[in-house]
């Protein structure tokens, strides 16, 4: 009866269910560390890349405004532009020859009525706001973009000097102008990493050159005034703009975090700024540390596959062993008599630890491992009852008789709880000294249970022989049916509790655990 799932049982017992869900545990675990690694990486990198990418931008830009002021006042310096008894024509052609080995957009002369001369005559600058502050103050200036040139929309910058005679005294301007182009081809080529924007910032906050994703004369703190984080405002980042003193801050806009570098750009009132999205950053480094990532699920997968193989053959030596001891157990219980079961060789078909050297039934320590393992894989419709058996006053017959004496009833014990193992698809194990424990299942329903108590109890009453007296040893067996709710050590408690129960009412008999009635 029930043999179909006791074999069932058995097999479940060996299952690398258990070590498989360990191994994707383990390598879920793997990729999280992974990826809060990079996390932390791309956080590191963009800030590094932006400091990068603004170092390189920054000296650039300056070097080309610091060149184009030496060129000028080094030409402002020459009698022929300066004396405004020189023709004007003559200045112009001059200008004319220097550009040709500078290279600006253009390189002009501007008389002292704010009127700018070519080959073709004067045009009037006097509407243009930056003129007419130079020729207030008398200093050098540089512009913001804006679109100049005949077609009146070429964008360039200008940077402007003054033309002094020798007592000092205003007679015009030099001006050159920086080709817009010139200055966003600064900004790419001080790129740290395609992922990278940098964007060139006027007087007023406005965007001048970008090398992606501005629009030309946009506001620049606008669209991210609200995401601004960590300790940053947009006032305190425009406050520090305005005041060209070097910022960096985040913001963040949902799962979006992009980190911003600025810095002055000396001579002049603009700002370059150079900006990093995290996403990007974070593909790059997930990128970088995906051959990490192959070759670590890989060693996992070969560290398990070398588990599951010595597994295998851990398991298949278990079973070689419990089918040993399946057989000797059908040659041992085919004779009634205890005293005719060959101890020896169940000790040496045990010799591995599985099995108690005196009484032939598993250890603690087996026992409490293969009953979680039952019941991990139990059916839920199946009745499994546990018992704790106790030899009564057992210190009695060993100090009357001798542990010799007692080592034969604990082997009688011992033999008559392995045949009702073995009947009621169970196990058996010593608990400890004259502490048995025995679980069956296989049984209909709650009397058939208590009519297989009432047999366990009546044949652990045991006749000994010791000498040529006899004796007879009685054991109390606590019982706890298992509700399929508790664990495997609640359930050894709750029979401990029934023992304790026997024990107090007198001994000799069971009692289930919070039941009422007694055996």
């Amino acid at each position: 009866m029930g043999s179909g799932r006791g074999a069932s049982r058995k097999k479940s017992r060996f299952s690398f269910r258990r070590m498989a869900a360990c191994g994707v545990v383990l390598a879920v675990l793997f990729l999280l560390v992974v990826s809060a690694t990079a996390v932390a990486m791309a956080v590191r990198d963009m800030r590094h890349e932006g400091d990068l990418s603004l170092a390189a931008a920054q000296p650039r830009i300056e070097s080309r405004i610091a060149e184009t002021f030496n060129m000028l006042e080094s030409l402002a310096e020459q009698p022929t532009l300066y004396d405004p008894s020189v023709p004007i024509m003559d200045k112009v052609n001059m200008l004319d020859q220097v550009n040709e080995h500078f290279g600006y957009y253009l390189i002009c002369y501007v008389d002292r009525d704010i009127n700018v001369w070519d080959a073709t005559g004067p045009a009037s600058l006097a509407s243009r706001d930056y003129m007419q502050q130079v020729y207030s103050t008398g200093e050098r200036t540089v512009t913001d973009s804006f679109a100049a040139g005949a077609d009146g929309s070429t964008l360039n910058y200008t940077v402007v000097v003054p033309l002094r005679d020798e007592q000092g005294a205003m007679t015009g301007t030099l001006f050159a102008a920086v080709y817009f182009d010139e200055i966003v081809g600064m900004l790419n080529d001080g790129l740290a990493s395609p992922y990278v924007d940098s964007v060139l910032i006027g007087s007023e906050g406005q965007v001048m050159s970008a090398t992606s994703g501005y629009v030309y004369d946009d506001f620049f703190l606008d669209p991210i005034r609200q995401n601004i984080a960590f300790d940053m405002s947009a006032d305190k980042v425009e406050a520090e703009l305005l005041s060209l003193n070097p910022v960096s801050f985040w913001t963040v806009d949902g799962l979006d975090v992009r980190y911003y570098a600025a810095a002055p750009i000396a001579n002049t009132k603009w700002d370059a700024v150079c900006v990093v999205g995290f996403w990007d950053s974070y593909a790059k480094i997930m990128w970088n540390l995906l051959p990490m990532i192959v070759v670590g699920l890989f060693i996992l997968a070969g560290g398990f596959l070398l588990m599951y193989r010595n597994f295998l053959y851990q398991m298949n030596s278990a079973r070689s062993l419990e089918k040993s001891v399946e057989e000797l157990q059908k040659k041992v219980y085919s004779d009634e008599r205890p005293s005719g079961a060959d101890i020896e060789d169940i000790l040496e078909l045990t010799s591995s630890g599985l099995s108690d050297g005196l009484t032939g039934t598993v250890t603690r320590s087996v026992f409490s491992s293969r009953l979680e393992t039952v019941l991990e894989n139990a059916d839920d419709e199946e009745m499994y009852a546990l018992c704790f058996v106790d030899l009564d006053d057992f210190k009695i017959i060993n100090d009357t008789y001798g542990h010799a004496t007692g080592d034969i009833a604990l082997k009688s014990v011992g033999y008559l709880l392995r045949e009702y193992e073995r009947r009621y698809e169970g196990l058996v194990g010593r608990y400890g000294g004259d502490e048995f424990v025995l679980l069956m299942t296989d049984f209909d329903d709650e009397e058939e249970l208590r009519d297989v108590l009432g047999d366990l109890t009546a044949g652990l009453q045991v006749d000994v022989q010791s000498g040529d007296s006899v004796f007879s040893v009685g054991c109390s067996v606590g019982v706890s049916v298992w509700d399929h709710r508790v664990g495997a050590d609640e359930l050894m408690e709750q029979a401990d509790q029934a023992l304790y129960d026997v024990k107090q009412s007198g001994k000799h008999g069971y009692r289930v655990y919070q039941d009422g009635g007694e055996k």
